[in-house]
This record gives C-alpha cells, structure tokens and sequence, in this order.
C-alpha cells in the first residue's frame, strides 16, 4: 500500500493556516502487514496434550514440538478470550511466579486499558518460535521465544480487523508442555495504544480518543475532534467515527506508526491502517504527534484534524485509489473550508515554487509528493488550488460526486481498471461536463491571477 507525505509546519509560521498547509500527513502510509486483514478461520481448539514422554534422560525439543506448539495456542486462545471477558484472574493465570514481580503489575494495567478500549473480536491467527529451546533432561524447564500473531476490533468504531504481534518468552518441563508459563510479554515492534502507560480514554458517538496527559490537553483533542467530524460531514454528507491516539512523546508516535523518530520531524499527524484493494479501510488510526502538534495554532490543529478525519472518511466510503493530487486536494478543500484567510497566504509554498520554475503545464503528480523532492507544500497547495477551481465552477458538492465516482462510483474498462487518471478523466466528463485540459486551463488561470 503506498502513502502520501506532507512536509510539516515551521514552528514560527506567520499564520495558523501556513502552519497546517505544511503540515505532513503520512495518510495511509503505514505498509499493511501480512496479518493487516481478516484472520484466518481458526481451527478447532486441539485436545489438551496428555502428560509425559517417557522416561529419556534428555528430551529434544523435536520430540515435543507438537504438544508444546499446541500448548502454546491453547494457552494464548484462552488469555485472550479472558482478556475479552475482563477476566484478570484467566488473563494472569498463565504468568510464571518468579517472574510476577515485574510482569503481573504491567499486564493487570494493559487489561485495564484494553476493557477501558473495549477491544473485542481477538482472534489469534499465527504463532512462531523465534528462538527454540535446546535439549534438556526430564524433570528441569527449559525456555524459548515466540512470535504470536492476532488481530482485533475496537467495539463501536472499527468495521475490519487490525493486526498486532506479541513477541512471548515460554517456560516449560519438556516432559509436562501443558504446564508452560509465560516469563516475558512485550509488542513486536509496533506497540498497540493499551501499552501506552496512563493512557486516558474519551469516548462520544464520532470520536474515541486515547491519550496521555493532563485532562485538558486530551479535552481539547475531544473538542478538535467533534469539530472535525461536523465539517467532514458538512462535505461529505458523512462522517467516519475515529480513533485518534494522543502519545505522550514524538518517540511513542513514531513507535505506535511502525517509524523513527527522524521520520516524524514537522509531522503534526499521521493516519495509518491496513488497506485491502477493492475494499473498504475499517480500522484507521490518526496519530497525533505532540511536537508539531504543540507548535500550531488553534486553527491550525483544526485544519489538520479535518484533513486527516477526511481521508480516514472517505477511506471508509471508498473501494479505489485515486491520485494523489485528488486525495490530498480534497481533503485540503475540506479542512479550509472554514478558514478565512486570503488563498495566497495558504497556498504561499506553491505560488514560490510557480515563482520560481515557472507555470506547471499538468496537475502534481504522485511523484510530486515524494518529501525528497522538497517541494511537498508546493504540491498540497497546487492540488488544493485545483480542486477550489472545481468548485467555484461547478460546486463543492460536484466535487464530491467527482471524488465518489473516481474512487469506485463508476464504471471504468478493464484494460484502464488501475489507471488512476483515467478514472478521473471519466469522472470528470460524467459529474461536471468538463475535461481534464479545461480544469488545467482554468488552474491556471487561477494561479496567474494569485501572481499578481
């Protein structure tokens, strides 16, 4: 799955807006990994192994690699489906005693905020051993290292599932596997918001924040979040209910989007989910990113709720790509909508970059967004020029019927199914009578005319 970036705000920008416009917004930019979509059926739950292995003086790990990976299954199976009860005493159970002192305090508050998420539909879909134990003589335990794969659902907020994985230490008699502990827990790489330590949960109809920090800090992002949610669907005609993760660091943003620190440098927001072609998104993420986050104004963290909230909406009303310059245009016309500010002020990168080579002949591309090329705001600023263009012939709602027939609302050949643009071109002519060469003309016109 490919994403789009969005270079981020200066922290002395002389306007809110200018601030947001640069803003980057690494929608959908989180690659889905292999267990991002629906879990595979579950087998039937295996019979509980029976005991022994005879009397060897030393038990190879070959000898028992069945029993302990069915153990292993039954074991998590049923951690999970405690967890889901909001049973502590299943969900501790399986802790190895000498290890409690440091692990059971940390898993009995990842169960209280995981019931405080309500998170729900936890279905294991795969486990690996990392590292294998060795040999052993009967009688003494032995450990090893296991990768365990599940996805989840958020009750009320996520129509697919969403994947994560646990990296466990086991404790086990080779000789008795069904009596194995775990000794260590700890995510995979990407944490999942309950391992976030003092996380804060709020919750309305559109909107399930979960943040670290003081109340007001996580209200504010409540109040953002309904604002949002009533532009979006001012727009769109509807509204997605989203998850917005407040982290207390940059360090734990990067951590919950699968990134460096480095990577989030400007980044006021990011929305991340698993993405299947063809299909609908129903499990998105925006992280907001508490640097960049702190240096916009109050208009500016607007702007960047409502762009992000757009793309999570329309990710979730939508069946087919489209191009970038539609997605991140649209939501720009969205999220400044409300805003008064003269368009040159916000769109200032992309009149500098015009300035200085000259009158784009042809709408940004894909490759325009590449935060390489350094011209990322110029080519927000172009794309969100084309679609005010758009709408001050042919109106706001006509672009949305563009984007809707674009993204899976229309009928396009075959032979042209993954040609993004040519699926703009037809939505072009079917909602507006127009074409592709009279948008550009009159973009450019418009551009001219904020040169003066």
């Amino acid at each position: 799955m490919s994403g789009t970036r969005r270079r981020g705000p200066a922290r002395e920008a002389a306007s809110a807006a200018l601030a947001a416009l640069l803003v980057l917004t690494l929608t959908a930019c989180t690659a889905a990994g292999p267990h991002s979509g629906p879990p595979a059926t579950a087998a039937p739950h295996p019979t509980s192994p029976s005991g022994g292995l005879g009397a060897d003086a030393e038990v190879t790990p070959e000898a028992w690699a069945s029993s302990r990976q069915r153990a292993v299954t039954e074991l998590l199976r049923a951690r999970f489906a405690a967890a889901e009860r909001s049973d502590e005493s299943g969900w501790l159970a399986p802790l190895q005693a000498a290890s409690s002192a440091a692990l059971r305090p940390t898993q009995v508050a990842v169960l209280d905020r995981m019931t405080r998420m309500a998170v729900e539909n936890i279905r294991l879909v795969g486990v690996r051993e990392t590292t294998a134990p060795v040999p052993a003589a009967r009688g003494t335990t032995v450990e090893w290292d296991v990768r365990a794969s599940l996805t989840y659902r958020l009750r009320g907020f996520d129509a697919r599932p969403r994947s994560f994985d646990l990296d466990l230490t086991f404790k086990a008699d080779p000789s008795r596997p069904a009596g194995l502990a775990i000794t260590a827990s700890a995510p995979s790489g990407r944490p999942q918001p309950w391992d976030l330590a003092g996380l804060v949960v709020r919750r309305s109809d559109t909107a399930l924040v979960l943040g670290v920090g003081d109340d007001d800090r996580i209200e504010e992002v409540v109040r953002r979040a309904r604002t949002a949610a009533s532009r979006v669907a001012s727009v769109w005609g509807e509204v997605r209910p989203a998850v917005w993760i407040a982290p207390a660091t940059d360090a734990d943003a990067a951590r919950l989007l699968g990134r460096t620190a480095g990577d989030l440098d400007g980044v006021a927001a990011a929305t991340d989910g698993p993405l299947t072609p063809g299909e609908r998104a129903g499990a998105d993420r925006i992280v907001l990113v508490p640097g960049a986050w702190a240096s916009l104004r109050p208009d500016g963290r607007d702007v960047v709720m409502t762009h992000e909230l757009t793309h999570v909406t329309v990710r979730a009303s939508t069946t087919r790509a489209v191009p970038v310059w539609l997605s991140e245009g649209f939501a720009e016309l969205v999220a400044y909508e409300p805003i008064d500010l003269p368009e040159a002020t916000i769109v200032a990168p992309a009149l500098e970059r015009v300035r200085a080579s000259g009158l784009p002949q042809a709408l940004p591309g894909d490759a325009d967004f590449d935060p390489g090329t350094h011209a990322l705001a110029a080519a927000y600023g172009l794309s969100l020029l084309a679609l005010r263009t758009l709408a001050d012939a042919h109106g706001t709602q006509a672009v949305v019927r563009l984007y809707r027939a674009t993204a899976g609302g229309l009928d396009v050949p075959t032979s042209r199914l993954d040609d993004r643009e040519a699926a703009v071109d037809a939505a072009l002519r079917s909602t507006t009578g127009t074409t592709r060469a009279a948008l550009v003309t009159d973009w450019q016109a418009r551009i001219r005319h904020l040169l003066r």
